[in-house]
């Protein structure tokens, strides 16, 4: 009964979407005639929901790739190219030649606190690996929503806005194919002030169909939906049932919109794009850092509130290099985007003594400008046991706390600090919450570790992540030199 409610919502999630004028199957059609026309192949893909603890537990992929927990993705699923002989990894990664095209013509999420579209290096090959390393490191800034390009929302509620709005983003290594695919869509009528490209750098990377050529992943971030129902959106059935793989191709469109692979069939001039210019996070105010003897007198506080018991101070530090970096040295960044900054503690564990927790506490950046949203997450590093000796950690993000919920709600950052320092009027830029595997008093401010819900997950080893998402001065994420880093103290009862 819910599989049946989950598909009648989506099929009148289609219906509407297909009354906007912008994308219909027949200006879609005319458009894939163009492309031929000039010269092109053009296949379908689709856009599907990339459910990572679901492809964990099927025995897809080593690792959950450090997600962010409770926020959703979506990636493209794309047929591989014409004449390629080596199969993909993945079903959902993809090699490109360097005068290929992948266009998404479709729509952008309903309104959400966050999303993006960026592509990914997802692994690489180097000469004298038994198999191909993981690198998972963004080709460039993403297309998110303080910058993409769109036409007018076709829903009366989000009407002015960048969501429920048409947007074509064309991801490609040549100038020369972007611009035929623009004059393909400009003869059926696309408006190219709805038009982004994503430049691929096929100087920082392997492109092509052989072995030895980098695997691409592309993907579409979101956070925080505003309305509830509008989780619909990224609820697919599932990608395997009964251990088979069931998304696959020939695919075809959903009420997201169109995803095409467009191939060449016979030469175009090559001009590459260059490697992007970075927007720079870097904005010069340093005014949260001017918190700190706050942040210190909060620390204060909470080690005297516990003081019966034994504090370890965990260390935060940075959880992954830069993206370019991490192409070039080939090591594993798990999904970065440069709209975030990404911190973590060095693991730890938490018994079941209601006095063995820890208290996680820092700045509220959205408060302090710093960002749009900002979260912590709980992540298992319990290594992947039906893999060893190989070496994995599960890295799943099983629970989160965020800065959205109001401080009434007592369920989000905001307003969780001042009992901790009442008289200070710069405690309501912080927040305190403990995380614990029970919660007996039923405090306020309490993560409990709740069951694993996949037979391949434990949660004994344990990390926590930070992340701040879009400074809105930038539209990228700030800078780390300009912002407080959140911090966790361990207790347990053996003092």
């Amino acid at each position: 009964m819910k599989r049946f409610a989950t598909l009648l919502l989506l099929f009148l999630a289609a219906s509407l979407f297909s009354l906007d004028p912008y994308f219909t199957e027949e200006n879609v059609n005319s458009f894939i005639s163009e492309l031929e026309e000039d010269g092109f192949i053009v296949q379908q893909g689709v856009v599907y929901t990339w459910d990572l603890l679901e492809l964990f537990s099927n025995y897809l992929i080593p690792s959950c790739y450090g997600n962010n927990a409770s926020n959703p993705y979506l990636a493209y699923f794309l047929p591989p190219a014409p004449g390629q002989t080596v199969p993909n990894t993945l079903p959902f990664t993809f090699r490109l030649r360097e005068d290929e095209a992948i266009i998404f013509i479709g729509w952008t999420p309903p309104e959400v606190t966050y999303f993006s579209y960026v592509t990914f290096v997802m692994s690489k090959y180097l000469p004298g690996q038994s198999s191909r390393q993981r690198v998972l490191a963004s080709v460039g800034d993403t297309i998110n929503l303080t910058r993409i390009k769109t036409g007018e929302s076709i829903l009366p509620e989000t009407k002015g806005t960048v969501f429920n709005a048409p947007t074509m983003i064309i991801s490609t290594p040549d100038k020369n194919t972007d611009a035929i695919v623009r004059a393909a869509a400009a003869k059926v009528g696309f408006t190219q002030s709805l038009i982004n490209t994503e430049p691929i750098p096929s100087s920082m990377l392997k492109l092509g169909l052989e072995q030895n050529c980098d695997e691409l992943l592309t993907v579409i971030r979101l956070a925080l939906f505003k309305n509830p129902q509008d989780k619909t959106y990224v609820q697919d059935p599932p990608i395997i049932v009964d251990g088979k793989l069931v998304v696959k191709p020939p695919y075809s469109h959903n009420y997201r919109g169109w995803v095409l692979r467009v191939t060449p069939t016979r030469p175009i001039e090559p001009d590459p794009f260059p490697t992007p210019s970075m927007i720079p996070r870097d904005t010069g105010d340093y005014s949260e850092l001017d918190l700190k003897p706050t942040m210190d007198k909060l620390e204060a506080a909470i080690l005297e509130e516990y003081s019966n018991l034994k504090a370890d101070a965990l260390r935060t530090q940075r959880a992954v290099e830069i993206s370019y970096m991490a192409i070039q040295n080939v090591t594993d960044v798990l999904g970065d985007s440069r709209d975030t900054v990404y911190i973590w503690t060095d693991p730890f564990s938490l018994g079941d003594d209601p006095d063995d927790f820890a208290i996680v506490f820092g700045p509220v950046h959205s408060l302090t400008g710093k960002s749009t949203y900002s979260n912590f997450t709980i992540y298992t590093n319990d290594l992947v046991e039906d893999l060893l000796p190989v070496e994995s950690r599960i890295l799943y993000g099983f629970a989160s706390v965020h800065s959205e919920h109001s401080a009434e709600s007592k369920l989000g950052l905001v307003g969780s600090a001042e009992r901790f320092l009442p008289d200070d009027p710069n405690a309501k830029y912080f927040y305190v919450w403990k995380v614990a595997r029970s919660n007996p008093d039923d405090e306020d401010y309490c993560l409990v570790i709740p069951e694993p819900t996949s037979e391949r997950v434990t949660y004994n080893s344990l990390r926590i992540a930070f992340r701040a998402y879009v400074n809105p001065e930038t539209g990228v994420g700030p800078s780390y030199e300009e912002i407080l880093m959140d911090k966790v103290i361990h207790f347990s009862p053996d003092k």
